[in-house]
């Protein structure tokens, strides 16, 4: 009987961390479709069996590589977040730097593109990709607590909702990233989408105090 999810995978797994490098490598220069698991294993330097061992199909291997990229950038942007005291300026920050990491991996956006295909077909994956689009609704929820602090409550919507919006503004960007020669046109578009995000979502700042009456 099919099963209804994937098994767990150890990210931490030294040969885990070989087959997932292999993959995104091999799957970034010839496609999803354009390298097997046989060859993936032999990239890796482990055997298929190995391979077999971690993950039980091609797909999981997919949401597994899909899974390690989103939270090795949450670990660094916790990092940052710990030396930095919560404000609207680390708040900005934050959103910074999940952008440059998209940017910087903007070659894998295909992977989330098949991981989308593959959920059509695979109640297994779809099952999956919905569970990691609730972990990354979780970690945006996360973040923004972390960076604005006391002003999360403050927020013109309720601290889920404002998670699933920034969610979907950077998840067009992603698509914006993949499409898009210019990356510095994206990036004024990601500049203008958090400012209008931080404006609409934070309340305005207090008018400056007003000067002393001079005496009459």
């Amino acid at each position: 009987m099919q099963t209804t999810t994937f098994k767990s995978v150890n990210l931490d797994n030294k040969s885990v961390r070989q087959i997932l490098r292999a993959a995104q490598d091999l799957w970034t220069r010839d496609g999803y479709h354009g390298a097997s698991l046989k060859e993936i294993a032999a990239a890796a330097g482990v055997a298929k069996s190995l391979v077999h061992y971690h993950f039980e199909s091609k797909e999981h291997l997919l949401v597994a590589l899909q899974s390690d990229w989103c939270h090795r950038v949450a670990r660094a942007v916790r990092a940052r977040l710990a030396a930095t005291p919560p404000s609207t300026a680390a708040a900005g920050a934050a959103l910074d730097q999940v952008f440059e990491a998209m940017v910087m991996t903007r070659a894998q956006f295909p992977f989330a593109l098949e991981l989308w295909r593959q959920s059509v077909t695979s109640p297994v994956v779809r099952d999956r990709l919905r569970a990691f689009d609730g972990e990354l609704r979780g970690l945006y929820v996360e973040g923004l607590a972390a960076t604005l602090g006391p002003l999360a409550g403050q927020l013109a919507v309720p601290l889920p909702r404002a998670a699933a919006l920034i969610q979907a503004v950077l998840d067009g960007l992603g698509l914006r990233l993949f499409l898009e020669d210019d990356v510095a046109a994206v990036r004024r578009t990601f500049e203008d989408a958090r400012a209008a995000l931080l404006a609409a979502l934070l309340p305005p700042p207090p008018p400056p105090p007003s000067p002393p009456r001079l005496p009459s």
